[in-house]
């Protein structure tokens, strides 16, 4: 039998979502959640993974190798706190994540994207970039500056997507400017926007505005792995 999230088309999240949220950071416990699962289903789970199943086929086109099964990109709530200071058993929040079937994704570039109570957010990047690939990364630029000035110019108009620099403790040398300066200087590189709920949210029009975000980003994504060492 097929889940709904396979047949119903993305509609939008909902405040009871967010409430949901709003209540588990309050209740974060095993007895609160087993209580009401139901809503976390409901209005989390399901929706989220109808949100994968409608961008499935863009992403396909973007990048053939990326999995787009709802069931293995959509986060799991439940924390693992074996080395983690936060013991509280689930997380309040949910993301999915495009990434390529390899191990140590997090160091390779992905789309995201991510739900919580007061605010959503996505993207693409890195989240821990190996030093070997930012010596290339820096190399590539270094080889041809104008054609990373015009793999990032999208970006650079964008009244939404922004660099979310992560900069090294002692700067690097470089002279090609103040546009590439902080990407230069980035131990990683991620483009993130950071949005408070709203009407794009609770409704299908999130479907086409996250395509339109993600192709924006493509040829950064196309710079970042030819430059990734896996």
């Amino acid at each position: 039998m097929k889940s709904s999230f396979e047949n119903t088309p993305f509609t939008g999240f909902t405040p009871q979502g967010l409430k949901f949220f709003h209540d588990l950071d309050r209740n974060n416990n095993r007895e609160w959640f087993a209580e009401h699962k139901d809503e976390y289903v409901k209005f989390i789970s399901e929706p989220m993974k109808r949100l994968v199943a409608d961008l499935g086929p863009m992403i396909q086109e973007l990048d053939p190798q990326v999995v787009t099964d709802p069931n293995r990109t959509v986060s799991r709530i439940y924390r693992d706190t074996r080395f983690s200071n936060d013991k509280s058993p689930y997380r309040p929040r949910t993301w999915f994540a495009f990434k390529r079937n390899l191990d140590g994704w997090t160091s390779t570039p992905t789309y995201f994207f991510q739900i919580e109570e007061k605010q959503y957010e996505f993207g693409m990047g890195m989240y821990s970039a190996t030093p070997a690939t930012m010596r290339r990364f820096r190399e590539k630029i270094d080889d041809d500056p104008q054609k990373f000035l015009n793999v990032i110019e999208p970006i650079r108009k964008s009244r939404t997507l922004k660099l979310d620099p992560l900069p090294y403790k002692r700067r690097l040398p470089c002279d090609l400017g103040k546009i590439v300066e902080p990407w230069y200087q980035s131990k990683s590189i991620a483009v993130l926007a950071y949005r408070e709920p709203d009407k794009t949210l609770f409704s299908k029009k999130l479907v086409d505005f996250l395509i339109d975000q993600f192709v924006l980003l493509k040829p950064l994504y196309d710079f970042l792995w030819s430059v990734t060492v896996v």
